[in-house]
Parts: structure tokens; sequence; C-alpha cells
């Protein structure tokens, strides 16, 4: 019995380790695309979505059918996070609706942070045709980086604050910096 418990906390200390892996060439590759035209931006990332989001992806499905979700009792706090990067740039939402009940689980348990949980709401509602509740995505739009269709936008700041994020203007300043073009939020 003993035994067992050992060789699954081993499995685990792999996987979290195969994680991070994948998001660290996820991140490079994406870094790579920060500079540049917009067009030029959309088209690098359209290349790792066929080159590095689909093996991710297929990967990321293998584990949570294997494991369910790779929380930080099974993977620690980063190998947990890793999940979650690599999981935003999932070209499909089949693993997101299956992982949303654990991940509002996990956010619900201080194990994730704010953005991490905001971009996951967010991008899924986006997929779905819905608005987004906290304005975590911006879409490439004429050259820009606009902020994607939001609901309540009176309000935004203060939906963003109910679960620890900054206001939508530090977050467009933030977008800017990492992607060098002109940011907008709409008013409405």
């Amino acid at each position: 019995m003993v035994l067992a418990v050992v060789v699954k906390a081993q499995q685990y200390t792999r996987l979290r380790d195969e994680l991070l892996q994948m998001e660290k060439i996820d991140q490079e590759a994406r870094n790579k695309c920060t500079n540049g035209t917009a067009e030029e931006q959309v088209k690098c990332i359209g290349e790792i979505t066929k080159t590095i989001d689909e093996q991710n992806t297929k990967r990321l499905n293998d584990i949570f059918d294997q494991i369910g979700f790779p929380d930080t009792a099974k993977v620690g706090k980063d190998g947990m996070q890793a999940f979650m990067i690599v999981l935003q740039h999932a070209p499909t939402d089949e693993l997101r609706v299956k992982a949303l009940k654990p991940i509002t689980k996990a956010f619900k348990n201080k194990e994730l942070d704010p953005m991490g949980y905001a971009n996951f709401v967010d991008r899924l509602r986006l997929h779905q045709g819905k608005k987004q509740l906290y304005g975590a995505g911006f879409e490439f739009k004429d050259g820009k980086m606009v902020l994607s269709p939001t609901e309540d936008m009176k309000n935004l700041d203060k939906q963003r604050a109910k679960i620890g994020l900054p206001p939508i203007a530090e977050a467009a300043k933030m977008m800017n910096e990492t992607y060098h073009l002109e940011v907008v939020v709409p008013e409405n």
C-alpha cells in the first residue's frame, strides 16, 4: 500500500514537470510573436496553434481523462498554473467545458489566481458566443488590440475588483506593453 502511494506521487511529480515544460515551450513561442504589426502577430500565433497548441490540447485531454483536473494537490501550484496557461491556448472548448467545475472550485479555494480564472471564464464565454464578464480578453482588430465584447462595461472595474483584478485601465496598459500595439477599451 505504501509503495502505491509513492509511485502515484512520483507519477504526478513527472506530470508536473511535463506541464511546466509544455508551458515553457508555449510561452517562449508566444513571446516571439509579440513584435511586429498586428497582422504579423496574428500570423505567428496561427502557426503556433498548428505546431504547438493542437498537440498540447491532445495531451491535456489525456491528462484530464487519466487523473481529472490537475489541481495543486496533484501537481503543485506551478503545475496547475502551467495546465491553465496551456489550456488557455487550446483551439477547442471541449476540455474547457469539462474543466469548468473543478477550475471554479480551485478558484474558490484560492488555488487559482484571479487572472487565471478570469482568462479561463472569459475565453470560454467568448467562444460560446457570450460576452465576457471580467474584460480579460482582447482581440487583434484594425492593427490594434481591442477589448472583446464585455457585459456591463459601466461596472466592469467593480466586477474585476470583486475577484481581485486591477482596473481595466491597468490591464490595457499591460496589453500595450506586451504587444506593442495601441489598446482600445470601448466605453459601451
